[in-house]
C-alpha cells in the first residue's frame, strides 16, 4: 500500500511539475525582454537562462539571451547561444544573428589592435 501511495505522489508530482514547465518558461521569458526593454542586461540574462533551463528547446529565449550577451560584450557565450538558436529553427534571422556577433567581435578585437598601436 505504502509504495502505491509513493508511486502516486511521485507520478502527480511529475504531472504538476512539467505542466509549470510552460508557464514557468514564458514568466521568465516575459521578464528577460521587460528588463531588457528597461536596459537592465543583467537581470535580463538571468531570465533568459532560466526560460532556457525551463525549455530548453524553446529557440527565443536563446536568441534573446545571445543579443543580451552581446549587449555584454560576452561574444563567445553570445555565439554559443545564437548557434543554439540556429539549430532548433533553423531561419535568416537565426543565421543572421551568428553573422552579426562574429562581425561585432571582430571589430572589436581589430580596435583594441588600433588602440595599443595607434596610427602615426
Amino acid at each position: 500500500m505504502k509504495k502505491i501511495a509513493l508511486f502516486c505522489g511521485i507520478f502527480v508530482s511529475i504531472v504538476l511539475l512539467s505542466s509549470c514547465s510552460d508557464k514557468n518558461y514564458q514568466s521568465h521569458f516575459d521578464l528577460g525582454k521587460w528588463y531588457s526593454e528597461k536596459g537592465l542586461i543583467n537581470e535580463a540574462i538571468l531570465e533568459f537562462k532560466a526560460a532556457t533551463r525551463a525549455d530548453p528547446e524553446q529557440y527565443k529565449a536563446h536568441h534573446h539571451l545571445a543579443i543580451a550577451y552581446t549587449k555584454k560584450g560576452w561574444y563567445e557565450y553570445a555565439i554559443q547561444e545564437a548557434e543554439t538558436a540556429f539549430d532548433l529553427h533553423p531561419s535568416d534571422a537565426t543565421y543572421k544573428l551568428i553573422q552579426v556577433i562574429r562581425d561585432k567581435k571582430s571589430l572589436e578585437s581589430y580596435q583594441d589592435i588600433i588602440e595599443k598601436e595607434p596610427l602615426e
